[in-house]
Order: C-alpha cells, then sequence, then structure tokens
C-alpha cells in the first residue's frame, strides 16, 4: 500500500470515529470532541472537514448563552431513510425513520391472506404510503428495509423455515421485497427485531441479558444477552415452542391457538354444569375479560395460561439466565392483571427467577427494533460511502494542487 493510501485511510478512520462522538452527543463542540475521542485539536479539525465536506455533518446553534466562541456541530440526519415492516397476522405495519433512528411515520396495511404476493403488494403499499410527498422524498430516500417475519429466517438464504402460517414456509422473503421495493432487505425472525426495539426503547434498556416473548397465535422468544442480540447458529435461538415435525404444537403451549383448543372443553363442561357466562365462541380477550370480572372457570383458564407461560419462561431461564424477560403478542400484553400468578408459578420452577413485565410498546416492538436494527447499518453505510468519496476528491484535489506546484 502505498504512503498516499495508508494515509487517506487513517484520515477516514479518525473521521468515522468524530463521526460517531457527534452522533452521541449533538450538538458538542470541537475542543469536546477532542477530548472525548483523545485525538489531536488539528486531527479532530482535519477530520471535520472531510465531514463536513462529505455533507455528514454541519455546524449548529450552541446549546445555551455559555459557549465562548466555541463552534459546534451536529450530524445530519435526513441523507438516508429506513422502511421498517412488521409482518403479521392481519397487517403488515410499516414505519420511517431517518438516520436519527425516530419514527417519523408509520402505516398498517390491512391483509386478508399470508399469501407471499400479498405480502409483498402490502409491503409496497406501505412504502408507497409513507414516502410520497413525505420526510423520505424531500430528502435522501428509502435506502434499506429492515423486515420481521413469523418464522426462523435462514440467514444464508433468506427463506422462512419453521413459520406458524404454512403460507410463508419457504418464502425467500428477502430477494422478494429487494426486487419490489427495489432496496436492500434486512429480514429477521419478528420475535428478534423485539427484542432489539425492547433493548433499544423498551422495558430491556439498560439490561445486559433479557428475553422477549411473544405469545399470539404461536410463541416465540427473542435474546439479548451481553447486550447483544443472540440469534443462534441458523437463527432459531428462542423457538421455546417448537413441536417436533408433524405435530401442530406442544403439550402445554401457551399459544393463542392452544388456549382456544383446551379452553373451548373447558367452557363447554362449564356450560353444561352452569358454572360459567362464557360462550363457547369466547376469544381471548374475552376469557381475559371474564376472569377479571370474577367469572370462576375464566379465572381457572387463565391461572392454567399463567402456569404454561411460566413454563415457558422457566425454559429460557434454565439455558440462558436471563435478568429480565417482557412479554408481547396479543396474548402477553392482556398479562398485565396474571403478572403475580406468572411470577408465582416461577417461583415454584427456579431457584432464581427472572422478572417479568409486560411490553410497553405496545404492537410497536417489532417496528421499534427494525428502525433501530436498520439505522445502526444504514448509518455505517451512509458513513463510509460519503467519507470514502470525500476523501478521493479532497485527495486528488491535492494532488492536482501538488502537480501545479511542481510544474
Amino acid at each position: 500500500m502505498s504512503q498516499h493510501a495508508t494515509l487517506t485511510t487513517l484520515r477516514e478512520i479518525n473521521a468515522s470515529v468524530v463521526l460517531e462522538a457527534i452522533r452521541a452527543d449533538p450538538p458538542i463542540s470541537r475542543a469536546e470532541v477532542s477530548r472525548r475521542t483523545g485525538m489531536t485539536k488539528p486531527t479532530v479539525a482535519n477530520a471535520l472537514d472531510l465531514l463536513a465536506s462529505a455533507g455528514l455533518v454541519r455546524q449548529a446553534e450552541p446549546p445555551g448563552e455559555m459557549h465562548y466562541g466555541a463552534v459546534y456541530f451536529e450530524p445530519v440526519h435526513t441523507l438516508a431513510h429506513v422502511l421498517a415492516l412488521d409482518i403479521g397476522t392481519r397487517f403488515v405495519r410499516g414505519a420511517l425513520c431517518d438516520l436519527r433512528g425516530t419514527m417519523l411515520a408509520r402505516h398498517d396495511e390491512r391483509i386478508d391472506d399470508s399469501d407471499p404476493a400479498t405480502i409483498l403488494r402490502a409491503a409496497v403499499a406501505v412504502r408507497d404510503t409513507l414516502s410520497p410527498g413525505g420526510p423520505a422524498a424531500r430528502s435522501g430516500g428509502i435506502e434499506l428495509v429492515a423486515a420481521g417475519v413469523p418464522g426462523v429466517v435462514d440467514p444464508e438464504e433468506g427463506v422462512i423455515r419453521q413459520s406458524n402460517r404454512p403460507a410463508l414456509e419457504g418464502m425467500a422473503i428477502r430477494s422478494g421485497l429487494e426486487a419490489a421495493l427495489g432496496v436492500p432487505a434486512e429480514v429477521e425472525t419478528d420475535v428478534n427485531l423485539a427484542v432489539i426495539g425492547e433493548h433499544a426503547l423498551g422495558a430491556g434498556q439498560g439490561v445486559a441479558d433479557f428475553a422477549f416473548l411473544s405469545i399470539g397465535a404461536g410463541v416465540g422468544a427473542g435474546l439479548i444477552l451481553g447486550n447483544r442480540a443472540h440469534r443462534g447458529h441458523r437463527g432459531a435461538a428462542g423457538e421455546v415452542d417448537d413441536p417436533a415435525p408433524g405435530e401442530d404444537e406442544l403439550p402445554d403451549s401457551p399459544s393463542g391457538d392452544a388456549l382456544m383448543k383446551w379452553a373451548r372443553a373447558w367452557i363447554a363442561a362449564g356450560l353444561r354444569d352452569g358454572d360459567t357466562a362464557l360462550r363457547l365462541d369466547a376469544t381471548p380477550e374475552a376469557i381475559f375479560a371474564a376472569a377479571s370480572r370474577g367469572d370462576g372457570l375464566a379465572s381457572a383458564i387463565v391461572a392454567e395460561e399463567a402456569r404454561r407461560i411460566a413454563l415457558r419462561i422457566a425454559t429460557i431461564s434454565r439455558v440462558a439466565d436471563v435478568e429480565l424477560v417482557v412479554l408481547g403478542g396479543g396474548i402477553g400484553l392482556a398479562c398485565a392483571s396474571i403478572l403475580p400468578e406468572i411470577s408465582a408459578a416461577l417461583a415454584g420452577m427456579l431457584r432464581h427467577p427472572p422478572t417479568v413485565q409486560v411490553s410497553a410498546l405496545g404492537n410497536a416492538p417489532v417496528l421499534t427494533g427494525g428502525l433501530a436494527h436498520g439505522t445502526r447499518l444504514l448509518r455505517e453505510s451512509v458513513a463510509t460511502r460519503r467519507i470514502s468519496a470525500a476523501a478521493k476528491v479532497s485527495g486528488a484535489a491535492k494532488a492536482a494542487g501538488s502537480g501545479a506546484e511542481a510544474r
């Protein structure tokens, strides 16, 4: 490698370090950047010149009156946008953010089935609703899609495996989204994005080891271990309710589908004995509501559901020894009223049970995680591309200037 190339690479590295310092705490002065990075002021000044020419930072208003003439800098957030998608049972939910990672707009597109063509059409409709005339259209466009799907995503092939929706089994989701939307796509199991979202903005902030347990039509878990998302060798970490081939569900499954099967048998018996006001077509929401009103059979059903949830939490805890488990999904979100029952059941199963909470992100943990994950990836790619291009222009200008002086 030539000396020029080595110096250019070092300058680009310095610029990347300075950019991270600015992103971490804007607006920030040149002197403060120097203190936080350990770089000399001339080195920081050189890096700032490169970042400014790359369009990645700009001068900012000082934070208050006592700034003694110092010049402050802030990152430029509008250079590119991330589209996050949550592919659910009834909706394809979408959200848009710029490089700050803050949700700018959201749209939910209703779907009637899980056919791959339906999913892709809904993704395009979400994109088209969020981008025309919106923040992404007025500045940097959508450059990355981060999607969460119900099923294990093969990390190499980008294909859905082990989905609780047969229509999605084997779908080449990554290439399908890229072809439909025209930008690169990052695709994750929905619970993996959900746990990233909880770590970024939810109950898991500041917690190094925790799990997100999603309980809806199916059951799945996402893991943060050592402050990093743990996906496993084939992306299947956290599949705590995965039945053997040929079986519909595990015994004692807390999933919504399983709940309705055994609950209906209990309700039929209760109706014969006149012990309940529940109907045979009662939904999980109706059962939880009846339990809160004191219906004896509904309370027994909910207590059994609490025990089944505790079994899944105990499985996770015995292997990963997590500090916290956050419940999400349709049934998980309804568990706020039965957290004491879940905790009591766990106390009988584990010496040191984890804390259990219900997600405060509502139906948006997957979108929140998609924005956080996508923003991290897009910031890196945008910065690398722009710093490299600016360094080449700067290097060419210097070379031309040196040539002119020699002549």
